[in-house]
């Protein structure tokens, strides 16, 4: 085995797991994927890997298979390796799960992430991470999928962040989604479109130059974030910071709910431009 070989286990075998697992170097990395709907977690030793790491849609399906995760660590006696989750969970459930691992004094990192299938891709993703037991920052699981690692000093605290920067940005994307059918009426739509992206300097231009041309182009098969996670995270968020006035977020909420829209469901989080058509 090549020298300063890693061992990596994925849980969850979806868009940002195969995706990670293209970007990581092959010479240094060795990988395996668990499948949910494939074989029992049991069929893995644990110990046999440097890290274990955790991308799956929802609280209530992270908890379970965490769950089954720390009886396999202690089964197989995995205390020399890193579990990561990178989900977006709810507080509760990532202190859970933070809690079981440092009890036992097993490795847990924190580390949800933004940056979506094209960062993953790249291995240029943005972690918000925390750990009990060990420093994110110098992770090597981190550093090689990412640009950049923002540690903070709590368990739980990188998930509220995570929570809050969804929030925001899927409310933004709703409001662009709503004023593209005017943008559509206007004299020359494309050099209007040009305009919006063309400048950094315009303060509407961020969120439009990353998603303008695939809500236009109508390419919501490119999955990036699937639209249900994408409510999903808005549904977590509101609970978070239920204390606040989020009539909007609210709003939007309520649209993407809407019963006969639920085929858009496994398509990308841009086609929530179709439901202000």
């Amino acid at each position: 085995m090549a020298l300063n070989m890693y061992n990596v286990l994925f849980i969850g075998k979806g868009t940002i797991t195969i995706s990670l697992s293209k970007s990581l170097d092959p010479d240094k990395w060795r990988i395996d994927h668990h499948s949910r709907t494939g074989e029992h977690l049991d069929t893995f030793n644990l110990a046999d890997y440097d890290y274990v790491v955790s991308c799956l849609p929802d609280a209530e399906t992270a908890t379970n298979m965490w769950t089954d995760i720390f009886l396999s660590a202690l089964n197989s006696k995995a205390d020399r390796t890193v579990f990561i989750d990178i989900s977006t969970l709810k507080y509760e459930a990532i202190k859970k799960i933070n809690d079981d691992f440092c009890r036992e004094n097993l490795t847990f990192i924190e580390a949800p992430f933004t940056g979506s299938k094209r960062g993953a891709l790249k291995g240029s993703l943005i972690y918000f991470a925390a750990s009990d037991t060990t420093p994110p920052e110098n992770d090597a699981f981190l550093k090689s999928t990412s640009s950049k690692i923002y540690t903070f000093n709590s368990i739980g605290a990188p998930t509220r962040f995570k929570l809050f920067y969804n929030l925001w940005g899927l409310t933004s994307l709703g409001v662009l989604g709503q004023m593209l059918q005017i943008m559509n009426t206007l004299p020359q739509a494309d050099l209007v479109s040009e305009i919006i992206t063309s400048n950094e300097d315009f303060w509407m231009s961020a969120i439009a130059r990353q998603k303008l041309d695939q809500s236009l182009s109508r390419n919501y098969e490119d999955i990036h974030c699937k639209l249900k996670y994408a409510k999903k995270d808005i549904k977590y968020a509101m609970e978070e910071f239920s204390d606040h006035r989020l009539e909007l977020s609210d709003c939007l909420l309520s649209i993407l709910e809407n019963h006969q829209l639920q085929p858009y469901d496994e398509l990308d989080f841009t086609s929530m431009r179709e439901f202000f058509r």
